[in-house]
């Protein structure tokens, strides 16, 4: 059995495909497992609704949500410090423990060969590698043990479920995926008749999602709470996590159809402050204001990537647990009006996608003919222009650029500057830019360092001929040439 994982900044769950079938791997009715971790000394490690029930009062300190937007952070609780690998590692080990439980309920009793995890559209290569090294992370540190056959790309992921349908080839679609924590969205195009049936044509990201409307109405609730109850709310865990529940159920009200299919035009969010109970009424028309510059941000994103794409599509998918939200696909629809715009499955599909392609991927970072994706940054290696004449004269040369189809494999010859040089190190950067060189202070964020060892110790000036690849998997490998027939292969060390 391979295991697809929606890994999401609220809720995460598992999914197979057995003899042909798409199935979630979750407990009936359940939505799916909360992406909360929790510790104290006492009840030790607490994932999902565990966590969700145990983190509550004073114990609301312990309790960490969203750690997928915080993947280079730490969290301590009663005394004991977590990294972000460390936490990530605990829920995916509930979600591969909850997927073998019902896939045996389900008489899947396949042993697992491994998995594919679903990540953002322009998730950084540190992100990616933390998520790689936590999903790696052997059981008896708490980890999963997984073996991670691939990534994909969350709205990609959304499409190859959606075409795994019967459609019509040459089918086109935009992927509008609102998640918990980013608004992902991606061009892909299905063609049957050919190896790589599924070619992603663009994508793109914002770092907005369901997190930031319930941040929103949180903020709107504290402000009228402490103007009824005339306390002090902010800088209070107990308070800040008890409101921030209620204003997740709140949107969630807004979100629900009623029996004749429409929707709530206000709900009354209760708040229980040390056994005085508030009711605070909040109506569309306010929950649309608070939020409104937060939809407009992805709808410029989307008109954005249709625009430098043609405008030419045959479907608007909408997928994400955000999408629920009366509000988006109303201002979709009215941003888009002459577009065909469809919500498809949308907690479930990125999962299901995920499994699909997990079908193809047989080992880590080789990727499949069946899906052809694009690079979602350009990287670059920090040399000097001319070390003899400036050695203080640095810049990034561009090895391989965005929108480059994966996997991508690119050279450049360096010269050493010692005799008897050890090794070389190549400091790596993530960037938009598409030119070649670029000055220091116009490039992104610094990423990694590529060692690579020179056992042979060249004199100066001997040219390494470095091959940078950038992996279906969208991250890096390095190898090195020293033109005497040694072939050096890279050690990456990780800036986090």
């Amino acid at each position: 059995m391979k295991l697809g994982i929606d890994f999401g900044t609220s809720f995460s769950l598992g999914a197979t495909v057995y003899l042909g079938t798409k199935t979630i791997l979750l407990p009936g009715g359940t939505y799916g497992i909360p992406s909360v971790f929790y510790y104290d000394d006492w009840s030790d490690v607490l994932i999902g609704e565990e966590a969700e029930k145990e983190g509550q009062g004073n114990q609301a300190k312990n309790l960490k949500r969203e750690i997928k937007l915080e993947l280079t952070s730490s969290f301590s609780a009663d005394g004991k410090k977590f990294s972000a690998k460390e936490i990530v590692g605990y829920i995916l080990s509930y979600v591969k423990d909850v997927s073998l439980q019902i896939a045996g309920e389900k008489n899947i009793r396949e042993p697992l060969e491994g998995v594919v995890i679903s990540v953002p559209a322009a998730f950084t290569t540190n992100e990616k590698e933390i998520i790689r090294a936590a999903a790696e992370l052997p059981t008896s540190r708490g980890g999963p043990g997984l073996k991670v056959l691939g990534f994909i790309k969350e709205p990609v992921a959304a499409a190859l479920s959606y075409f795994s349908t019967p459609l019509v080839d040459d089918t086109k679609i935009l992927v509008y995926d609102l998640g918990g924590g980013t608004c992902d969205i991606a061009i892909v195009k299905s063609d049957s008749r050919v190896a790589e049936k599924y070619t992603v044509i663009d994508s793109d990201m914002l770092r907005i999602g369901g997190k930031n409307w319930d941040e929103r109405l949180q903020a709107y609730i504290t402000k009228e709470l402490e103007k009824k109850a005339g306390i002090t709310v902010y800088g209070n865990p107990a308070y800040t996590e008890k409101i921030k529940r209620v204003a997740i159920e709140v949107k969630e009200d807004f979100s629900k159809k009623r029996p004749n299919s429409s929707y709530r035009d206000k709900v009354k969010a209760r708040v229980d402050i040390n056994g005085q109970n508030y009711g605070i009424e909040i109506t569309e028309k306010i929950f649309d204001e608070l939020t409104l510059e937060l939809l407009n941000k992805t709808i410029t994103m989307t008109k954005n990537l249709l625009q430098r794409n043609g405008g030419t599509i045959d479907k608007f998918i909408c997928v994400g647990g955000s999408s629920n939200m009366p509000q988006v696909i109303k201002g979709l629809k009215r941003s888009f009006p002459n577009r065909e715009i469809q919500v498809y499955e949308p907690e479930k599909a990125v999962a299901y996608g995920a499994a699909i392609y997990a079908q193809f991927c047989k080992e880590r970072g080789v990727g499949t003919s069946v899906l052809s994706d694009i690079a979602p940054y350009s990287y670059g290696i920090r040399t000097c222009e001319d070390y003899d004449k400036n050695p203080d004269r640095e810049i990034v040369v561009n090895l391989i650029f965005k929108g480059n189809r994966l996997p991508k494999e690119s050279r450049h010859g360096f010269l050493t500057v010692s005799d008897g040089q050890t090794s070389v190190r190549f400091p790596v950067y993530e960037s938009t830019l598409a030119k070649e060189n670029c000055e220091l202070y116009e490039v992104g964020d610094y990423i990694m360092e590529i060692e690579l060892p020179l056992p042979h110790r060249p004199p100066k000036n001997t040219k390494i001929e470095v091959t940078m690849t950038l992996n279906a998997d969208g991250l890096i490998e390095a190898v090195a040439d020293d033109g005497k027939g040694h072939i050096i292969r890279g050690n990456k060390h990780l800036n986090f």
